[in-house]
């Protein structure tokens, strides 16, 4: 693993020059170095000589170490805390009474993580978690994984033993909780003086923020939270901001254009980074010069507009595409998100390969590059289509407009075949919600194998502006049970927008506490189940395995009737009204109930029976024996 710069220089265990030169030696430009410096040091940036007015820090008095994150939180405009209580975290909790922060509760911190993960993403702010000692940071560990996987800043605190019963094996003592995550953190920090609480917290956002992002994990003993400090100051947001605009060295702004010029079928890969960064309108400038493709990343949520003519889907990398190409550029995406390595190469050795982002555990790791940078996505993309302007790039679009037309083609064959289907067919589902939606919803989604119909079936209009596009969200981290917290996390950051939670039902069995969260809180959003009774992804990968399983179509694990599982019920023992629909007739007005409901101030669910898929989707097998059978033949 390279080293990480960035928190080497925060933590004063390297100097300036020594960080400016670790990360130039990456790709890192000298300009941006120094940028990313001046932020991080929180010292003026030479190349600048900046003058501007200097906000001073805050000094407060006679504060516990609780009171002082919540002070923190305050002056740093962090309105929510998001976690579940425990004895831990008395000092903190007690600060939050007669407080403008609130505390967004959930039932269980695999909840509490993705609603703050969601909050995160949907606004750009970072968010912070606090977590209940080594039980709390465990059952959340997963979400942190999707946080860290997708490079989403969250600050996530956790309480532990007090300072002095630590190595008495107390309830629930971890000796080195703070290094739990250490694998999946940008940072990882135990506070050892409740005075040192505003700097540490400043160096976990800052770090959080610091490109490529992701979350940063502290642990607080529970006197840390209940001492008294006398005197400290809280440094001001102003002066704690991390510069993201790492611009490109000019010789890979000027490879990936010559490139591109000479290309004939050329194709644009975006990923992860585009969850963070947008940059939908430099990418569309880009392929409409150069007669381009552009195609997402597997489990990327829609970044680029589906709408737009140069768009090909989701990781469309089938041989008989992957063999025209001739240039491919993959934008902030890893090289490549899947669960199993490829007997061949995906992108053939002839093919001019490049590759740019800010993650330098990414780039260029998997494959040979023509060229690599560690840049801003978003600085390079300009750069690359201001240069593609002032060339006068105009390529044909032959190549493109065969491969849009086929993708369009085949999405309204097979709309057209199954519209009335029962079970109903997920592309008929996807349609009726496209109908329904509002034109710039946020669409949450957390769907295994049902997720194309999101990228298929629902428009991202390319010709409306970004701010009144649709935007979706999905995590590419594959740890289910995110879909429904993160969906209140974004409604929470952005309650003037319209939005909708679609996700399977596997998905939502590791996640459904979150319901509570969404009634106690009068979220108002409609949650789309999409019911196919089976863990689908698994049966396609078992399939694959071309073993036992599908010789007998038994598939071991994947059944999820038997008992057929009630979403609507258990929404309302949680207090969210719904509603199941297995009729395609009965789709539209159920979803208008739940739309209404919205606009009313409420959660609702609605639960859809579709179809299943793909190889073993007639299988009503299911593994099974009886202890109550057993029971009465001991009893006899």
């Amino acid at each position: 693993m390279s080293k990480n710069y960035s928190r080497l220089l925060v933590d004063n265990d390297i100097s300036r020059r020594e960080f400016i030169a670790g990360v130039t030696g990456l790709g890192v430009s000298v300009a941006g170095a120094n940028s990313m410096a001046a932020a991080l040091s929180d010292q003026p940036d030479p190349a600048t000589g900046s003058t501007a007015k200097i906000e001073p820090g805050k000094l407060v008095r006679d504060r516990t170490g609780g009171e002082l994150v919540i002070d923190f939180m305050a002056e740093w405009d962090v309105p929510y805390l998001f976690g579940l209580a425990g004895s831990e975290e008395v000092g903190l909790l007690d600060a939050l009474v007669d407080h403008d922060v609130k505390f967004a509760t959930a039932v269980h911190e695999n909840c509490a993580m993705a609603m703050a993960d969601g909050y995160s993403r949907s606004t750009g702010k970072t968010s912070i978690v606090s977590l209940h000692s080594v039980a709390g940071a465990a059952y959340a560990l997963g979400q942190v994984v999707t946080s860290f996987r997708d490079r989403v800043p969250v600050v996530i605190c956790a309480g532990r033993q007090s300072s002095n019963f630590r190595g008495a094996d107390g309830f629930l003592e971890a000796p080195n909780l703070h290094d739990l995550p250490r694998d999946y953190a940008r940072w990882t920090w135990d506070v050892m003086d409740p005075a040192t609480i505003p700097e540490v917290l400043r160096r976990a956002f800052l770090l959080a923020e610091a490109p490529p992002g992701g979350p940063t994990f502290v642990t607080f003993s529970k006197d840390m939270y209940e001492k008294k400090v006398p005197k400290v100051e809280i440094l001001p947001r102003s002066r704690s901001r991390v510069d993201y605009d790492v611009a490109p060295p000019k010789r890979h702004v000027n490879a990936i254009v010559d490139a591109l010029e000479n290309a004939s079928a050329p194709l644009i890969f975006l990923g992860n980074e585009t969850i963070r960064w947008e940059i939908s309108d430099e990418i569309a400038g880009i392929a409409e010069a150069t007669g381009a493709a552009v195609a997402l990343s597997n489990k990327i949520p829609v970044t680029f507009p589906n709408t737009h003519p140069n768009f090909i889907g989701a990781d469309p990398l089938d041989k008989e595409l992957l063999a025209t190409l001739d240039f491919f550029w993959s934008v902030g995406a890893p090289m490549f998100l899947h669960g199993n390595r490829s007997p061949e190469p995906y992108i053939s050795r002839s093919v001019r390969t490049f590759h740019t982002g800010l993650d330098e555990e990414q780039v260029a790791r998997n494959y040979p590059v023509d060229s690599a940078a560690l840049a801003d996505i978003k600085a390079t993309a300009a750069a690359v289509l201001r240069e593609l302007t002032a060339r006068g790039t105009r390529n044909s679009t032959k190549w493109i407009e065969g491969l849009a037309s086929k993708r369009r083609i085949g999405i309204e064959a097979i709309e057209k075949r199954t519209w009335n289907d029962t079970p109903i067919a997920p592309t008929r589902l996807g349609r009726e919600l496209d109908r329904i939606i509002g034109e710039n919803a946020f669409v949450v989604n957390e769907m295994a194998t049902s997720d194309a119909v999101v990228t298929n079936q629902i428009r991202f209009d390319h010709s409306k502006p970004y701010a009144e596009r649709r935007r979706n969200f999905d995590a590419t981290g594959g740890v289910l049970g995110w879909g429904v917290a993160a969906a209140i996390g974004v409604k929470i950051g952005n309650p003037d927008k319209e939005v909708w939670c679609l996700t399977a039902d596997g998905c939502l069995n590791f996640g459904m506490q979150s319901l509570w969260s969404a009634a106690r809180y009068e979220v108002p959003l409609p949650i789309v189940v999409f019911n196919n009774g089976h863990y689908q992804a698994n049966r396609y990968n078992f399939s694959r395995y071309n073993g036992n399983m599908k010789r007998t179509n038994r598939y071991i694990g994947v059944n999820l009737g038997h008992p057929d599982i009630g979403y609507v019920d258990l929404a309302r023992g949680y207090g969210i009204d719904g509603e199941r629909v297995t009729d395609p007739a009965d789709i539209a007005p159920a979803l208008q109930r739940a739309r209404d409901a919205m606009f009313e101030g409420r959660a609702y669910l609605v639960d859809v029976k579709i179809a299943t898929q793909g190889t073993g989707a007639d299988m009503d097998y299911y593994d099974f024996f009886s202890v109550a059978a057993q029971q009465k033949l001991h009893a006899g």
